[in-house]
C-alpha cells in the first residue's frame, strides 16, 4: 500500500514538473433520502444533474434497480453510480439464480461494500441500498470508503443535511404510508428549493414486500412560467463604438449545381 501511494505522488510530481496542470474538481449535486414505515420503505430523489455551476440535464432517475426487493439512490459522480449499480445489479441476479431465492438487502450492502473498499474511495459513488426481504426493511448508506450504516432513515448529497432536518423533525416510527410519502416530499422539497444543485423534480418509489409503487414524478418543483417583462431589446440600445469592415479577396475553384426534384421523385418511388 504504502508502495502505491509513493508511486502516485511521485507520478504526480513528474507531472508538474512537465507543466502538465491538475484537473479542476467540478462540484457535484444531489438530494436523495430514504424513509422506512410501517409496511416498507419510501425513497426520494431530485432530478436535477449538474457539472460545476452548469445544469447538465433536469430529468435523471437517481434511482437503480438491483433486485425485484432491493433498489439503490446514487449521489456523487453520476458515471460511478451508474457503473457499480449495474454491476451490483448482474451480481445479484447471478446469486439469484444459483441460490433459487430472494436476495437479502445485507448481502448487496455487503458485496458493494468490499468492493468500494479495494478502491480506498477513488469511486465516487455515495450509495444508500434500501429493500425488503424475509428480515424486514432496511436503509443502509454506503460511503466511498466502504464504511456503512444501517438506519431507519437517511438523506445524502449536497442538500442533505437540510432533508435530514426535516426528516429528524418529524420521523416516527409505524408510520404509515401517506405520512412516510409526506415526509419524504417534504425533505425534499426543502433542499430542492434552498439547494442550487438540486431540483428540477422529486421521483418517488415505494417498495414494500407485495408491491412497488412508482411516482415519475411525484411533483414537479420548478415550475417555469411565463416572463412578466418583455426583455427583447430595441436596435441601438447598445452603442456601436466603431465599425470594421474588411474584404475577403478568394477564387472560385469549383462550382457544382444540384437538382432536388429527381432525388425526391426517386425516394417516393422507392
Amino acid at each position: 500500500m504504502r508502495k502505491t501511494i509513493l508511486f502516485m505522488v511521485e507520478t504526480n510530481e513528474l507531472l508538474l514538473s512537465n507543466g502538465v496542470l491538475p484537473g479542476k474538481i467540478h462540484k457535484t449535486g444531489t438530494t436523495i433520502a430514504a424513509i422506512t414505515y410501517k409496511d416498507g420503505v419510501v425513497i426520494a430523489a431530485d432530478s436535477r444533474c449538474t457539472a460545476g455551476n452548469i445544469i447538465f440535464d433536469d430529468n435523471v432517475l437517481k434511482i437503480h434497480r438491483l433486485s425485484d426487493n432491493i433498489y439503490a439512490l446514487g449521489a456523487g459522480t453520476s458515471a460511478d453510480c451508474d457503473f457499480q449499480t449495474r454491476l451490483l445489479e448482474s451480481q445479484l441476479e447471478l446469486l439469484k439464480l444459483n441460490q433459487d431465492r430472494q436476495v437479502r438487502v445485507a448481502t448487496a450492502v455487503r458485496k458493494i461494500q468490499q468492493h468500494l473498499f479495494r478502491y480506498q474511495g477513488h469511486l465516487g459513488a455515495y450509495l444508500i441500498i434500501v429493500g425488503v426481504d424475509v428480515t424486514g426493511s432496511h436503509i443502509a448508506t454506503v460511503h466511498p470508503h466502504g464504511s456503512i450504516a444501517f438506519l431507519p432513515f437517511i438523506a445524502s448529497g449536497s442538500g442533505g443535511y437540510t432533508s435530514l432536518s426535516v426528516i429528524e423533525d418529524r420521523f416516527k416510527e409505524n408510520m404509515t404510508e401517506d405520512e412516510a410519502k409526506q415526509l419524504a416530499r417534504d425533505a425534499l422539497y426543502a433542499s430542492t428549493t434552498t439547494d442550487l444543485f438540486s431540483g428540477s423534480k422529486i421521483n418517488m418509489y415505494v417498495l414494500t414486500k407485495e408491491k412497488l409503487d412508482k411516482f415519475l414524478p411525484y411533483e414537479i418543483v420548478g415550475v417555469r412560467s411565463d416572463k412578466q417583462n418583455d426583455y427583447t431589446l430595441a436596435k441601438g440600445t447598445t452603442e456601436v463604438l466603431s465599425t470594421n469592415v474588411k474584404k475577403i479577396e478568394f477564387d472560385i475553384v469549383n462550382e457544382k449545381v444540384k437538382t432536388t426534384t429527381g432525388a425526391h421523385e426517386a425516394m417516393e418511388l422507392a
